[in-house]
Parts: C-alpha cells; sequence; structure tokens
C-alpha cells in the first residue's frame, strides 16, 4: 500500500504544471480605483491557492488586511527592503491559466518604481522568496491531497474486503448446514432402503399366500 502512495505522489509530480516556471518583472495595476507602480510574479500555481499561500507569507511581515481584492499591510517589517516599516498593496489574479502577484511598497513617502534602486532589488528577491515559499506549500498541498485519494480508495479496498470475508463466511455457514442436511438425508435414505426390503418382502409373502386356483 505505502508503495502505491509513493507511486501516486510521484506521478503527481511529473504531471503537475511547471509551478516553478515564475519570473518577476516590473508592473502597474489599478487598486481600489488608483494606479501603482509595483512589480509582478507569475506563477503556473493556481489563483485560489497562491492567495492564501500569499496572505500566509505577509502576515509574518505584518498584520494583513483584505478589501475588494487587495491584500495590503500598513506596517511591514522587511528590513532587507527598509529598516524602517513599509507600506505594502498587492492583489492576486490570474489570466489563462497563469497567475500573477502584483505587489507595490511603499518606502518613506515613495513607491518603489525604479528598478535600478536597490529597494527595487530587494522587492524583486521578496517576491523570489514567496515564490520559493509557494512552490513548496504547493508541493505540501499536492502530496496532502494524492495521499488523501490513496488512503480513501484503501479504505474503500478494506470495506470490499469485509464484505467479501463475510459473504465467505456467510457461505460456509451455509454450506456447513448443507453438509449436516446431507448426513440427515443420508441416514434417512439408508432407512428407507430398509423399509423398502422389508416392504418388498411382505408383499412378496402377502403373494405366496394367495390360494392357487
Amino acid at each position: 500500500m505505502r508503495t502505491k502512495i509513493y507511486l501516486l505522489l510521484l506521478l503527481g509530480m511529473v504531471c503537475t504544471p511547471d509551478t516553478n516556471a515564475q519570473g518577476v518583472f516590473p508592473g502597474k495595476e489599478n487598486l481600489n480605483g488608483k494606479d501603482y507602480f509595483g512589480l509582478n510574479l507569475n506563477s503556473g500555481i493556481p489563483s485560489r491557492y497562491l492567495e492564501n499561500y500569499w496572505d500566509e507569507f505577509l502576515n509574518t511581515y505584518g498584520k494583513t488586511h483584505s478589501r475588494r481584492g487587495v491584500i495590503s499591510v500598513d506596517r511591514a517589517n522587511v528590513p532587507s527592503i527598509s529598516h524602517e516599516p513599509v507600506e505594502m498593496l498587492s492583489q492576486v489574479s490570474s489570466v489563462r491559466n497563469i497567475s500573477h502577484v502584483f505587489l507595490a511598497v511603499k518606502v518613506g513617502n515613495h513607491f518603489i518604481s525604479n528598478f535600478t534602486d536597490s529597494t527595487y532589488t530587494a522587492t524583486e528577491n521578496f517576491l523570489k522568496e514567496f515564490s520559493s515559499y509557494a512552490v513548496a506549500r504547493d508541493e505540501v498541498r499536492m502530496a496532502e491531497e494524492y495521499y488523501a485519494e490513496a488512503d480513501k480508495n484503501h479504505k474503500n479496498l478494506e470495506r470490499d474486503n469485509e464484505r467479501i470475508v463475510k459473504e465467505i463466511e456467510r457461505t460456509q455457514k451455509k454450506l456447513e448446514e448443507l453438509l449436516r442436511d446431507q448426513e440427515t438425508n443420508k441416514a434417512d435414505l439408508a432407512g428407507s432402503i430398509i423399509d423398502l426390503e422389508n416392504k418388498q418382502k411382505d408383499l412378496e409373502a402377502a403373494k405366496g399366500r394367495i390360494p392357487k386356483m
């Protein structure tokens, strides 16, 4: 059974879309009616899962807030980007099976937009770090799903086996009853033969007592 589970896990990993095919690039998004410059991350992970991973990841840097699809952190502590708390605005979306994470980061009074700036590189690395985290989390999710499916199949097989065992027990019990009936029938048959022979003798004796004409 363990071998079957391992094979299912391996097959799932092989057949899964390449979630590592991800890239970070500059972009602009409209969040709650306002345009923001920031960075985009592409991912092959379905957006419904990626959004959960993103929220988990951001929560390690500060309390997240979600409003109209925009996930924000008012005061995120990300030392690699800034020694001071930064404001983060983000959104997770998907187009043609490709998921996108847009992140706008406000350092001081300005949002990061210049890719030659050191804070841009730090934010890019921040998204790449999330990318690795998301891939690892999604591998766990898929492994859990494959294990749950294997466990479900195992339990179904166990139920089938229990049903077959009970059916065998019922059949064996019925067979034992039939064998007992057969032994009883054999004894009755032997007695019937003796009775038949006696009745035949009585018949012949009765015929012998008929006067000859």
